[in-house]
């Protein structure tokens, strides 16, 4: 299980990047076909500069930490992740882990 003090387990799929059609605050960042302009090479060129929206840490302390605890938030964006990964075809060994609540 997840301790409060543990970051986001991203897996650094990067499907999060070329799925910007799906989150209209990030359409600036679209290239036009769902993909990420600062996605090169799979990897975020922009990582250290990503806005807030890309972070989930700082999101879950900006925004959700009044409605969730720390571990219930990652399971449900792990959620997103995962199903994100299933219809991208990716091996299931490549799946991101949910842990048990």
């Amino acid at each position: 299980m997840l301790s409060p003090m543990d970051s986001f387990p991203c897996n650094g799929c990067s499907l999060c990047c070329s799925k910007l059609d799906r989150v209209p605050e990030l359409a600036f960042y679209d290239r036009g076909d769902g993909i990420c302009i600062h996605l090169r090479d799979q990897q975020c060129s922009i990582y250290d500069d990503r806005p807030k929206l890309c972070r989930v840490d700082e999101m879950y302390e900006t925004f959700f930490k009044k409605h969730y605890d720390r571990t219930t938030f990652y399971i449900e964006n792990l959620k997103v992740c995962r199903s994100m990964q299933e219809e991208a075809g990716l091996p299931e060994s490549q799946y991101v882990q949910i842990p048990k609540p």
